[in-house]
């Protein structure tokens, strides 16, 4: 484990993971708050969540695009529109155009973007760890996904009355800069048990040609 910390490969990433499910777990708080609180109709605070969950079910177009596009750069890529994204909010909201319409457009947006992200951060451990540390990694990044969910979702709902939504929105577009950062610093290692595995097969090639 304390080969895995002291790989900068690896915790870059999963810092950026985690500021980054940080960032998602106190956005949906705010913006069930936010149009709650414009709109005074629960019926809208439904609709934003069921339009915030839409976006994953799209899950199996996404996928293909994923495997084909550059991991680093659609991780960085998709930090940077989310956090663009969540700007719009608070900048509307000071300029006072903000409505519960718009935040119901942008709240499926950046959860569709958000689709790219973690399955690009999946794809990108398997070439940044060597493989007898892919379990402990894939536990790791489990726990950045699902069980900052459960302690963030708990703490946004403290800090949204605390601080209110729009705040939150500003800190929100915060993390995601932090994590665009961290992702930038990211690095692929070719994996000793790939460069191995290649090996093997090319002596074996080699061999079957001077058999032949």
């Amino acid at each position: 484990m304390k080969k895995l910390w002291k790989n900068k490969s690896f915790l870059f990433p999963f810092l950026g993971r985690l500021v980054t499910n940080i960032g998602d777990s106190l956005y949906y708080i705010a913006a069930m708050w936010l149009v709650y609180d414009l709109s005074k109709n629960p019926f809208y605070s439904g609709l934003a969540g069921f339009l915030t969950l839409l976006p994953m079910t799209l899950q199996f177009a996404v996928g293909p695009l994923i495997d084909r596009w550059p991991i680093k750069r659609t991780i960085v890529i998709t930090q940077v529109l989310q956090m663009i994204i969540i700007l719009v909010i608070p900048i509307t909201y000071f300029f006072d155009v903000l409505t519960v319409a718009l935040i119901l457009v942008i709240m499926p947006v950046s959860a569709f973007i958000e689709q790219f992200t973690y399955p690009s951060q999946s794809k990108a451990l398997p070439l940044i760890i060597e493989k007898e540390h892919l379990v402990k990694g894939n536990g790791l990044f489990s726990f950045a996904y699902q069980g900052v969910d459960m302690l963030f979702n708990a703490i946004g709902g403290i800090l949204v009355y605390l601080i209110g939504p729009i705040t939150m929105f500003l800190a929100d577009s915060i993390t995601f800069a932090i994590s665009t950062m961290l992702f930038l610093l990211l690095q692929f290692h070719r994996n000793i048990h790939v460069c191995r595995s290649k090996k093997q097969n090319l002596d074996t090639h080699l061999n079957n040609i001077g058999m032949n």
